[in-house]
């Protein structure tokens, strides 16, 4: 895999002299040797000439270099910005900078350098060099090495700079925003497409976080591994993404029941343990997910069993106990982390139940009764305590929040779950949830009814556990659309419909009711097997035949627009009225989602990075990432297409066919649009 880090490259500029007046190019250097080498690495990033907004080039200058992930710099020739700018780096981060220097240059290296290890390199040699310098960036980003720099080799408790501060004044407004509208939209594909989109972005590490807790917010936790992964490829210490990765690896071992999920959970929580750069506050969650792994394997132990009665014989073990101390533990280190408080009233509840049936067995897990006696006095004791301090715990933590913070949802769902353990009365704690359970989070709502579920399970507080699961079940999950759950998504994707004065025909408009024909052979036969739904543009041509058959079938499809449908009329149909009218007749019909909220590419994509991205290939990847990210069983593209490699425009029906092949669990059905011309 590419590394998905970002450089900054401080070098010389244009055609500079060495002290022997010897000319060097340092344009063609970057050209032929460090552009390539970086590309060949997977990373992007140059130097400051990406810089295209107004503003102080200086201050984006130290941004840019806190910011970089791996640094290079060219120290051919004494050249002041260069060695300025190679001080300001090795004063703000322990490694990844990696020096160059022209071999023959009659400049000597700096004293403050000579025990650095730089790259030489030949002018007459570049292309060799290029290996040797891919090789190299590759080797720094994946080195345990403690430092590169100078100064931190001197004043070892030194603590390095913090890029997040930086960077998290960067990401932009409206990207935060699109984030949330794909959430509040359930859309996973969208948040799929925003973390491919965001690859390459100065501030990708902060956008793929903000994405992957979006993704566990709609229980996409494949779509969040691969965020929070391409994280750690790079940032292997990162607090945020290894607490984020643990809580991932949990939630991906529940639904698979694969124990190295549940151990790749615990790798994540360790890196943060062995830190030196932790807050007290990721220690304490890391401790808390600590008691929660050994929480889930205790509960793995006994949750297929059939019966109350074998469940609660099961759940009273050695695991039940290390968990709830473990929780106990985190929790009394301090008090204003009340979800480790929470977890352990909880689980010191389920102890004290389960323990007051004497014909139960609870003291066959002890050494003896007088320990099991003392254990469960001393338990009774802390529980009594617990359940005056997490709510307080609870209140403290929600003053402290203002109504943006994303952790409030958590603590009000808290409270709830402490009302659920100390409260009698089902309709003042029905009320509670239902006052604090958001709609349109599935995931808040999973994890809140994974807690009801197991007193239910083991036989506790079980009428009130049950009547809270029903009621917010039928606010939460009930379906949207009155239409069954598809089996099968159908991607469509197809060419467009000859304009009048087409040089080279290629989809004649006399054909039309053939193609109609064709596409309709191959939806019926699908419709026929499978609860089908239908996704794809609206181009006047294929698309529109799609989503016209579809609607004769009675398959639900969606049009899939990459922009508002006013703009993406206008660019698209321009004299083709009658297509056009179609278009409008299907609006009607059909229901339509529309990617950007202008025409073209968000605004926060009109950057360096950004302007590489296609507005219509971007639509390609975001139909391709709604169809893999739905719960169908089988994911099929039909493609109208004439099976040629470049079409008329990006983002037509060949790069739509590609994309599924680079998918690898895409069906593939080719309507071969060559046979019209036959």
């Amino acid at each position: 895999m590419k590394s998905t880090a970002r450089a900054f490259v401080i070098r010389p500029f244009n055609e500079k002299k060495d002290s022997a007046g010897r000319k060097i190019d340092f344009e063609r250097v970057h050209t032929e040797l460090i552009d390539p080498a970086l590309k060949a690495a997977g990373l992007a990033g140059s130097t400051t000439g990406e810089i295209i907004e107004a503003g102080n080039i200086r201050e984006d200058m130290f941004s840019l270099i806190l910011e970089a992930d791996l640094v290079i710099c060219d120290v051919t020739i004494h050249n002041a910005n260069v060695f300025y700018e190679l001080g300001i780096r090795h004063s703000l981060r322990k490694k990844h900078s990696i020096l160059i220097r022209e071999a023959s240059s009659a400049d000597s290296i700096p004293f403050d350098l000579l025990t650095d290890r730089y790259m030489p390199y030949s002018l007459d040699e570049l292309e060799d060099a290029k290996k040797k310098l891919t090789d190299l960036i590759e080797a720094s980003l994946h080195s345990d090495r403690e430092t590169d720099s100078p100064i931190f080799k001197m004043l070892p408790t030194l603590r390095e700079a913090d890029p997040s501060t930086v960077i998290d004044k960067v990401v932009p407004k409206d990207f935060r925003e699109e984030v949330e509208r794909a959430q509040v939209g359930l859309s996973k594909g969208w948040l799929r497409l925003l973390a491919q989109d965001v690859r390459g972005q100065r501030y990708q590490w902060i956008a793929l976080q903000l994405i992957a807790y979006a993704q566990l917010n709609l229980k996409d936790y494949e779509g969040a591994r691969q965020s929070l992964e391409a994280i750690r490829q790079t940032q292997r210490d990162n607090a945020d993404a290894n607490l984020s990765l643990a809580n991932v690896y949990e939630r991906l071992f529940r639904s698979a029941g694969r124990p190295e999920l549940l151990t790749k959970s615990d790798h994540a929580i360790e890196r943060v343990l062995a830190s030196d750069k932790i807050t007290q506050k990721q220690r304490l969650e890391s401790l808390a997910l600590k008691g929660r792994n050994q929480k889930s394997r205790w509960r793995r132990e006994f949750e297929r069993l059939t019966t109350v009665e074998e469940r609660r014989s099961t759940a009273m073990n050695l695991a039940l106990r290390t968990s709830y101390e473990a929780y106990r533990d985190a929790f009394y280190q301090d008090l204003n982390h009340f979800w480790s408080g929470l977890a352990a009233l909880q689980m010191g509840t389920i102890f004290l139940e389960l323990s007051k049936n004497e014909q139960e067995g609870w003291k066959d897990t002890f050494d003896d009764d007088e320990e099991a006696e003392a254990y469960r006095r001393h338990a009774a004791d802390q529980v009594t305590a617990l359940q005056l301090l997490v709510p307080a715990s609870v209140e403290a933590g929600l003053l402290q929040m203002d109504a943006t913070d994303p952790q409030r949802v958590w603590a009000q769902i808290s409270k709830a779950d402490t009302l659920f353990l100390t409260e009698n009365r089902t309709q003042r704690v029905l009320k509670r949830y239902e006052d604090v359970v958001p709609k349109d989070t599935p995931f808040v709502w999973d994890a809140a009814k994974g807690q009801l579920q197991l007193f239910a399970d083991l036989g506790i507080r079980k009428d009130l556990a049950c009547s809270v699961i029903a009621a917010i079940d039928v606010n939460v999950e009930a379906p949207k659309k009155d239409i069954e759950k598809p089996d099968h998504v159908v991607v469509f994707v197809g060419h467009r419909v000859d304009s009048p004065g087409r040089v080279e025909p290629r989809f004649p408009a006399e054909k039309v009711d053939y193609v109609r024909s064709l596409i309709h052979q191959e939806l019926s036969r699908l419709n026929k097997d499978y609860v089908v739904q239908g996704l794809a543009s609206a181009l006047p041509g294929a698309d529109i035949l799609f989503h016209e058959i579809c609607d004769d079938l009675g398959i639900p499809s969606t049009l899939c627009l990459p922009m508002p449908a006013a703009d993406y009329v206008r660019l698209t149909y321009e004299d083709m009225d009658d297509w056009r009218s179609r278009f409008l007749n299907l609006q009607r019909s059909c229901a339509a989602l529309e990617l950007s909220d202008r025409a073209g590419l968000p605004r926060w994509l009109h950057g360096t990075e950004g302007t590489k991205i296609n507005p219509w290939e971007r639509g390609n990847r975001w139909v391709l990432q709604m169809g893999l990210t739905s719960e169908a069983e089988e994911v099929t593209l039909i493609a109208f297409w004439d099976r040629r490699r470049e079409g008329d425009a990006p983002g037509g029906t060949a790069h739509m066919v590609q994309l599924a092949r680079d998918a690898g669990r895409v069906h593939i059905k080719i309507i071969d649009a060559q046979k019209l011309l036959a």
